[in-house]
């Protein structure tokens, strides 16, 4: 991949008949890819429960004991489960391992479909809504001083959309190379766990004042209204096929 070409990653695409969320269905959104571990539970379209914990290396039996709580605290058996959702990184490897070993350990025995986003298109969510459309660059912490980082476009009327790749290095390479390919006539904004990390020196003169906005604590409530539209739509995978996103290694580019 050289650096005048960064085309995004492909979109999902429709795989299976759409799930219609009513009232009656009961369906759970786990993300162990970031920092921030968080849950979900939804009936419908609706938040019904959910828990967060800050755990940098979770555990298979914390992340199967999590769920397990907040099913048992909402009187909410595995079996009730029409459909479930994931975020399947950027992020800790470890996390999202155990995190998607989770889900397909609740996904196999009842034959459900799988929605899933990543964690960059979620946090590029959380700045909606906006009042003209706008380039979101998503950073993420990778570990040390590495990031995880994407472009998309955002406006009003449509869920941010993918304008390169995702690319995972130190800060300021990810930053040259999204920037380069990005539109310079379009308003910007910055989000992400690692706004912390453009504080410094030869970085923070790169973005200079750009606008920020802090991401959210949890992941999975914010990522509902996608996830439930994926699932409406058919855009979903089974056990078998579900897959973790990694992001590409930024190279520099002078």
């Amino acid at each position: 991949m050289t650096p005048d070409t960064l085309p995004p990653d492909a979109l999902p695409v429709e795989t299976a008949a759409g799930v219609v969320l009513t009232p009656a269905n009961w369906w759970l959104i786990v993300d162990t890819a970031s920092p921030r571990m968080s849950l979900a539970l939804l009936r419908g379209q609706e938040i019904q429960a959910q828990w967060g914990v800050r755990s940098l290396q979770p555990s298979a039996h914390q992340v199967v004991a999590d769920i397990a709580y907040l099913l048992e605290r909402t009187g909410v058996r595995p079996t009730d489960l029409t459909a479930l959702g994931a975020l399947i990184g950027p992020g800790s490897f470890t996390g999202i391992r155990v995190g998607l070993a989770a889900v397909k350990g609740l996904a196999q025995p009842l034959d459900c479909p799988i929605a899933t986003a990543t964690t960059l298109e979620v946090l590029a969510d959380a700045v909606l809504p906006l009042q003209q459309p706008t380039t979101v660059v998503v950073l993420n912490v990778s570990h040390r001083r590495e990031v995880h980082g994407q472009a998309f476009s955002a406006g009003p009327d449509a869920e941010p959309r993918p304008l390169t790749a995702a690319l995972t290095g130190e800060v300021q390479t990810v930053l040259e190379q999204l920037f380069r390919h990005i539109p310079k006539d379009c308003p910007r904004l910055l989000t992400g766990d690692a706004l912390a990390l453009l504080d410094n020196g030869d970085v923070s003169a790169f973005v200079g004042d750009l606008p920020r906005i802090a991401p959210p604590p949890w992941l999975a409530p914010v990522a509902a209204p996608r996830l439930a539209a994926r699932l409406a739509a058919g855009v979903t995978c089974d056990a078998k096929t579900l897959t973790a996103c990694y992001a590409r290694a930024a190279l520099p580019t002078g």
